[in-house]
């Protein structure tokens, strides 16, 4: 199973912070918009990330734990920021 294949909701239970029910993204249905190839933009997502309370700390959550996909409003590939 890959990445994609999980909701976003699945992937932030992995975390260690109550907060995540907060996230702006959460029950969001566009999954795809969360695993962009690297030709697509990933504008829907920023936006969403954009008024998210946990903006920062989903950032710092996808750094520290390896994570691959849009995180507080940048792409990361295995916890490497790979676009703002």
């Amino acid at each position: 199973m890959t990445t994609t294949d999980f909701a976003l909701t699945e992937l932030l239970t992995l975390s260690d912070s109550g907060r995540w029910h907060r996230a702006a993204c959460r029950g969001d249905p566009n999954h795809e918009a969360w695993f962009p190839y690297p030709s697509q933009d990933f504008d829907y997502a920023r936006r969403i990330c954009a008024d998210c309370p946990l903006l920062a700390g989903c950032g710092e959550y996808a750094g520290r734990t390896g994570q691959s996909g849009v995180w507080g409003g940048r792409e990361y590939d295995r916890g490497r920021v790979i676009r703002e």
